[in-house]
């Protein structure tokens, strides 16, 4: 009995490795390879908002596939170190699955002195088990702040209304400009409009025109222009004026000098057109308007 007792025990310990191994070869999970882990170049320096980068290459099998659920999300914070963005590339290459993995991580951590920051360790899990396990990557961070803040209203510049731009040599030519005009204005208007609202505007020679300008172009027509500037003649030489008063006339009121040989002219006309029973012409009437005008102007010294 002690023979085979010994004998079964032999062999349960002669089965045991073997089934042992058996049992790991089955649950044992197909290995996973990390090709290579790119951190950033620098380690140093790192400041707020920084972007950091790190690239993982990783194999596997062709039948194995990434858990993609079990990735870190993108907008995760861990410790200042935000994940930023995470590209996932892969590509089939000697019969193997090989996985490129970006991350991307943004610094929000900020401090008044340099410290020492790490990327997270990150896990990437396979759906056959596999596990590949990136480590920590330290940097150290640049100071951002002094550790107390000085006042600043001992440093501010003191602030100076803008300069205003020198106007008053504009502003007097301005004036000057605008008063030549009105003046302009008022001399075209003195010189040429037959209004009578203004005393010096009604002279005698200002009401024949004003009456001239409604007489028709006909044979009565003509003769009461020539009564209108008799008329006219008249009030202005205080008395019946005639061709030979002419001289006299011109002496009494120099202003009309320079139209001496017009009025001449005209008295000889009239004297036919009302008295001789000579046809005036077709341009009497004009000739009537022009003389007055004329006059009106030497009346009104312009």
């Amino acid at each position: 009995m002690k023979k085979i007792f010994l004998g079964w025990l032999a062999v349960c310990l002669i089965g045991m490795p073997a089934f042992a191994e058996t049992q790991v070869t089955k649950t044992q999970p197909v290995g996973v390879k990390i090709l290579s882990v790119q951190n950033p170049a620098t380690y140093a320096g790192i400041q707020l908002g920084d972007v950091l980068q790190r690239t993982v290459k990783l194999s596997v099998s062709a039948q194995d596939q990434l858990n993609e659920n079990d990735l870190p999300l993108k907008g995760l914070q861990r410790h200042g170190i935000e994940l930023r963005q995470l590209q996932v590339s892969k590509e089939l290459q000697a019969g193997e699955k090989r996985y490129t993995l970006v991350f991307e991580y943004q610094v929000f951590a900020s401090s008044g002195k340099p410290m020492q920051l790490q990327l997270p360790a990150e896990r990437i899990v396979f759906n056959s088990g596999a596990v590949a396990d990136i480590p920590a990557w330290r940097f150290w961070l640049m100071s951002q702040l002094p550790d107390r803040l000085q006042p600043a209203k001992p440093t501010v510049i003191a602030q100076y209304h803008p300069l205003l731009k020198q106007t008053e040599g504009m502003e007097r030519w301005l004036a000057v400009s605008l008063l030549l005009s009105v003046v302009g204005s008022l001399v075209l208007l003195y010189r040429n409009a037959d209004w009578r609202w203004l005393p010096m505007m009604n002279g005698d020679f200002a009401r024949a025109y004003r009456q001239l300008k409604r007489l028709p172009a006909t044979s009565d027509g003509h003769k009461q222009a020539a009564l209108v500037m008799q008329q006219a003649f008249n009030d202005c030489f205080g008395q019946q004026m005639l061709a030979s008063h002419v001289p006299a006339f011109a002496t009494q009121q120099p202003v009309f000098q320079p139209l001496e040989s017009q009025i001449k002219t005209f008295f000889v006309q009239a004297n036919a057109v009302l008295y001789g029973g000579q046809l005036p012409t077709a341009e009497y009437l004009q000739q009537c308007k022009t003389l007055a005008r004329q006059l009106r102007d030497c009346e009104r010294r312009v």
